[in-house]
């Protein structure tokens, strides 16, 4: 991890902008959360509406703390797009940047596109298979090892451990069984 470097300048405006979607962001998970019960009715067992209401809250608190220091320090790190000379940047590397943030929008939002059909593990599963082989340009076997391990994962902590329904898409037993 690379350490802050400071900087006089404070406030950033790109950057309050940032923390502020991300502090919106999470003030809306946690108020859409309440729509949901915190635990289930049938046998007490967490909810549908804890894990948005939790990281909800988490990531409103943290937007409005990286706002906070924003504005008191201006802290910088090394590569969070600040650009200290123009030089330090090629016209080639600026362009593979932006190259790779429009790849990795457009794989979020085809990955969201394809959770209804493929369901939320699978669909995860091939983002992160395609952002570690293609993007990030990870040998295969460690990218597909990557992908199996967040599956993995995924499905013991959501599934198995906080017993959240999850959209199944094609995998939902109630599709075959009306075949």
């Amino acid at each position: 991890m690379t350490a802050p470097v400071t900087t006089t300048e404070t406030g950033r405006r790109p950057v309050l902008l940032a923390y502020g979607v991300l502090t919106a962001l999470g003030a809306l998970f946690f108020a859409g959360s309440f729509a949901y019960p915190w635990t289930s009715p049938e046998d007490g067992t967490v909810g549908a509406g804890a894990l948005p209401r939790t990281a909800g809250l988490l990531l409103a608190v943290l937007g409005a703390l990286l706002i906070r220091q924003e504005l008191r320090t201006g802290s910088v790190l090394e590569g969070d797009g600040h650009v200290e000379e123009a030089a330090e940047v090629t016209a080639d590397e600026a362009h593979r940047m932006r190259t790779k943030l429009i790849v990795v929008v457009v794989t979020m939002v085809v990955t969201a596109l394809l959770v209804p059909f493929l369901g939320l593990l699978p669909a995860l599963t091939l983002m992160t298979l395609f952002l570690t082989a293609v993007v990030e340009r990870q040998p295969l076997t460690r990218s597909v090892l990557v992908a199996v391990l967040v599956m993995a994962l995924s499905y013991l902590l959501f599934i198995v451990v906080l017993r959240i329904p999850l959209p199944f898409g094609l995998f939902d037993p109630a599709v075959w069984s009306q075949l």
